[in-house]
């Protein structure tokens, strides 16, 4: 099943060797890599996760550090994209398609990722 840039999906993103973020069977990830790969078959997505636990923030977003998207379609809660945590996934990770971030997210997400690396 091809994952799209932009589509949100719920994964499992266990085991994780890296326990900065409390990790979570399922997790929202937003799909960043080019369409180009997932339509091509290519084994891992770049994704970025995402994470509804926002105690003790202001309801604004962190930007560039996060960028919030509110709940929506399949979304349950209203979630940060944690964009300093970018990673590549197996493609056996994915469980459910959960929304369609809009196009002004996604132009946001990929400013963040341009300011965090430098480009």
């Amino acid at each position: 099943m091809p994952f799209l840039r932009g589509e949100i999906w719920s994964a499992d993103l266990e085991p994780q060797t890296h326990k900065a973020e409390p990790a979570k069977l399922r997790r929202p990830v937003l799909v960043i890599q080019t369409d180009i790969l997932n339509k091509d078959g290519h084994a891992t997505t770049i994704v970025i996760p995402g994470t509804s636990q926002q105690d003790g923030m202001a309801p604004a977003d962190h930007f560039p550090l996060r960028v919030r998207v509110q709940k929506t379609g399949g979304l349950a809660h209203d979630t940060d994209l944690m964009v300093d945590q970018v990673r590549a996934i197996s493609n056996r990770r994915f469980m459910e398609k959960l929304c369609v971030v809009t196009e002004n997210h996604l132009k946001r997400v990929e400013q963040a990722l341009r300011i965090l690396t430098g480009k």
